[in-house]
């Protein structure tokens, strides 16, 4: 069949791709190709918008003035692979923990963690490079994350395979947001963006909860603070810069 295709079996038979991937059946070549793409595809379309288009349809985040492509491509197949694989460990993590006792007493733990990582280096950033504290907090961040990743290898080589191949929504993500640049339509630009970024999110959600062996809500309950915890570690490695602004940004806008 044509769906048979692993693209097209991840958009029209998502349970069936979930289960391929954590049972081992689903190989790299696709979900990395996909990538690959995604990471051009947003590259060229960030360098190539009009700021003034891009500051109407994002008016949140930064401009792409003075980015070329090779220099947005450099930062985003690294940083998005490294960003990539710090997510899957925290909600390997996450999911571990959440998967199992009472929910509502569960989640606020993962969620105070995250909260409490960046309130700290929100109130370091105006001193230099964050401090000595704030190094040792970022590592003892990445060291817990590697620790993740160790002890829940198998879910966390199925997770990152799975968020590699959800790059199909973000690849069509961009697609639609060129059009939309190209018609000189801000709101259709902004509208594509949020309709694939909770496509992604539903998607991610269905996966972790097939890789992890646990309930969606539960999925969603680790998916959601492995997100901002992320986040959360990339702005602390601009806060101690390790990561340049205009990195960070271009992290942001792709």
């Amino acid at each position: 069949m044509t769906t048979d295709f692993s693209p097209l079996k991840l958009v029209f038979r998502p349970s069936e791709y979930f289960s391929d991937v954590a049972a081992g059946r689903a190989g790299w070549g696709w979900p990395l190709a996909l990538y690959a793409a995604d990471a051009a595809a947003s590259a060229l379309l960030i360098t190539n918008i009009s700021p003034d288009f891009l500051a109407r349809a994002s008016s949140d985040l930064p401009t792409a003035a003075g980015i070329t492509f090779a220099s947005a491509l450099a930062a985003v197949l690294p940083g998005g692979l490294a960003f990539n694989a710090f997510f899957c460990a925290l909600a390997v993590a996450f999911a571990a923990f959440i998967g199992r006792g009472r929910l509502m007493f569960r989640l606020p733990l993962p969620l105070a963690a995250v909260a409490g990582y960046t309130l700290f280096f929100i109130l370091r950033l105006d001193e230099a490079a964050g401090g000595a504290a704030g190094w040792l907090a970022a590592a003892g961040a990445l060291a817990f994350a590697a620790w993740a990743a160790l002890r829940g290898r198998a879910v966390f080589g199925a997770m990152f395979k799975l968020l590699l191949a959800l790059s199909v929504f973000a690849l069509a993500s961009d697609l639609a947001c060129a059009a939309a640049a190209l018609a000189d339509a801000p709101r259709a630009y902004r509208g594509a963006e949020f309709f694939f970024a909770f496509l992604s999110l539903g998607w991610l959600v269905r996966g972790t909860s097939v890789a992890a062996g646990i309930p969606a809500a539960r999925a969603f309950a680790a998916v959601l603070p492995a997100l901002l915890g992320a986040a959360a570690f990339a702005f602390s490695l601009h806060t101690l810069g390790l990561l340049s602004a205009k990195v960070f940004e271009m992290l942001l806008l792709i």
